[in-house]
Parts: structure tokens; sequence; C-alpha cells
């Protein structure tokens, strides 16, 4: 765990597979800053933080990636288009937005506009298994560093976002669990 709450990587990969997944990771962020040019995507990869992270400053929106997210075993090209997707999705995702942050389109808004937008603009008409497949890597992840926030609890279950993963691809509507969710924390503000 990090100073700052974040999850670090602890597992170090070959030579090889670190070299193949910082080029993935650059064609994803080429994609990405090709299909959405009103964002600007940056890499850190020196870093050990598993996370990603959409951010302004001023009226410019970014989206982060830490290393040790594209490092992680769990995730594959599929997982990290996803997270890139979703980050993206937290500056175009429109509303409902976070009650905490107005500027940033609320977790579950972000989801399901990742699964109907994005990935369709960035895969095509493979984004359906793209989006499942990175559904089910990005609920694995979660469910691993679950185990380092015992006491962080989600807005979201990794089960209702793998719903909205899943409801967003398919075309339909949010699912009931992302609703209540929502409901609920805009009851807690």
């Amino acid at each position: 765990m990090s100073f700052l709450n974040q999850p670090i990587e602890q597992n170090s990969l070959s030579p090889r597979s670190l070299r193949r997944r910082r080029k993935t990771i650059q064609n994803l962020l080429n994609q990405f800053g090709e299909a959405f040019p009103e964002i600007r995507y940056d890499l850190l990869w020196e870093s050990p933080s598993i996370n990603a992270q959409a951010w302004r400053l001023g009226s410019t929106r970014y989206v982060r990636v830490y290393g040790g997210l594209v490092r992680h075993r769990a995730i594959t090209k599929y997982g990290l288009t996803l997270m890139l997707a979703h980050e993206t999705g937290h500056h175009l995702g429109g509303p409902p937005s976070d009650p905490a942050l107005p500027w940033l389109t609320w977790q579950g808004q972000a989801d399901y506009w990742a699964a109907r937008t994005a990935m369709p603009k960035i895969w095509g008409p493979k984004a359906y298994g793209a989006t499942i497949r990175a559904a089910r890597e990005m609920v694995q992840l979660h469910r691993l560093l679950a185990k380092q926030f015992e006491d962080d609890e989600p807005d979201l279950s990794p089960d209702c976002r793998y719903c909205i993963w899943s409801s967003g691809a398919l075309g339909k509507g949010m699912p009931s669990c992302a609703l209540e969710a929502f409901a609920l924390i805009l009851h807690d503000n």
C-alpha cells in the first residue's frame, strides 16, 4: 500500500513482458488520443501504483495511467482498454455527475459510457466480446485488490459494475443495482 492508500504492484514481469505491456499501453493511449482528442492521456510508467485517474487542470482534461496497473498480471489489453474508456467516461460520460466532484461523471455512468460508447469506438465490431472479457478482468482485479481496502467500501460492487458494463455493451438501460447505488449516494450527501 502506498502513502496515498493506493495499492502498489507486488510482482515483477520479465523484461520481454514489460516491453510488450509498455508497447500495448502506448498504442492504446495513441488510439484514445485520436478517438477523443479533447482529452490528454499520459502514462507514469515508473509508478508502482495500481491506479488510473481522470483529472483536470484548469479547462484541460486528463487521463493518467500508472505503471503498476499496466503491469498487473490480471489485466490484458482488454482490461486496459476498458480502464481507459472508463476514465475517459469521467470526462465525457454525461450526467449524472459525482455529487462530490460535479465536473466528474459518476462512477457508474462512466462505466456505462465506456461500454456503450468508447469500447465500440476503439474495438469496432469486436467491442461486445472485448468489453465482456475486459469486464471479467476488472472484476477479478477489484476482488484481488479488495483485500487491501478492508475499510474502504466502494460505491459499486464488482458484480454491479459487471452488470453495468454488460448492459452498456448490449445497449440496455442502466441496471437497477447502479440506480440504487446512486440514489444512496445522493441520500448520503
